[in-house]
C-alpha cells in the first residue's frame, strides 16, 4: 500500500456506521504505514517522500523529471534528493515506497507492542480490531475513497489470518529483565537473597 494523501480517519463521507473502527483506528493505521515504510525502506523513505511531495506541490508527474531536469526547472535540494538514491532512472524505481500487506500487519503489530506493551490487543479491539483482516479492510476502505494507492495484485486476501491475535500480541510480548535490575545485582536474585 502507498500513501497518496495525509491519512487521518475516514472522510466525512464516511459514517461511524458505514465503519466498525474507531477514528484513531485509521490514525493507527497511518502511523503504522509510516513506521512499516521506513522500517521496510529505511532512511530512502524520507527522500523519497520529498520528492513525491515536490512533485505534487508542483502538479508535475514522474515522467515529467528528466525535462524538468534538463531545463533546470528543479531546486537544488531535490535535485540533491534525486542524486541520494542515484540518477533519474534509480529514483524512478526507488520512488514506490509500497508494503504488501503482510509486512503492514507485522509492522502494526510490532507499533503497537511498543506503543502499548501487553495492552496491545486491548487497544485495537477496542478500536473493533479483532484480526489482521480487519486492517485489511480498513487499507480497502482507503483505497476507495482514493486516500491510499494499491498496485495491481494487491488483495485483501493479503491480511487475512497473517497472525493469530492472541499469539502476536500476549504470547510474543517479552519484558527485559536485565534493562531493570541494579547495578551489580544478578537479574536471577530475589529479595530474599539480599
Amino acid at each position: 500500500m502507498s500513501k497518496k494523501k495525509p491519512i487521518t480517519s475516514p472522510s466525512p463521507t464516511t459514517t461511524a456506521v458505514e465503519s466498525p473502527y474507531h477514528p484513531q483506528a485509521f490514525e493507527f493505521l497511518r502511523q503504522g504505514l509510516d513506521y512499516t515504510v521506513r522500517k521496510t525502506h529505511g532512511d530512502r523513505a524520507d527522500v523519497v517522500r520529498g520528492i513525491l511531495q515536490w512533485l505534487q506541490e508542483h502538479q508535475a508527474e514522474l515522467s515529467q523529471l528528466p525535462v524538468l531536469l534538463s531545463r533546470g526547472e528543479i531546486p537544488p535540494v531535490i535535485v540533491n534528493m534525486i542524486r541520494q538514491i542515484g540518477d533519474l532512472e534509480a529514483a524512478a524505481d526507488h520512488l514506490n515506497l509500497h508494503v504488501s500487506g503482510e509486512d503492514l500487519c507485522w509492522g502494526l503489530r510490532d507499533l503497537a507492542v511498543e506503543n502499548w506493551g501487553l495492552m496491545a490487543a486491548v487497544v485495537l479491539r477496542h478500536w473493533g480490531i479483532r484480526t489482521t483482516r480487519d486492517f485489511g479492510r480498513m487499507v480497502f476502505s482507503l483505497v476507495d475513497q482514493g486516500l491510499l494507492a494499491k498496485q495491481p495484485d494487491d488483495d485483501i486476501e493479503d491480511f487475512s489470518d497473517v497472525y493469530e491475535f492472541g499469539k502476536a500480541f500476549d504470547l510474543s510480548y517479552k519484558i527485559d529483565l536485565a534493562a531493570n535490575a541494579r547495578p551489580g545485582r544478578r537479574v536471577s536474585e530475589s529479595k530474599d537473597e539480599e
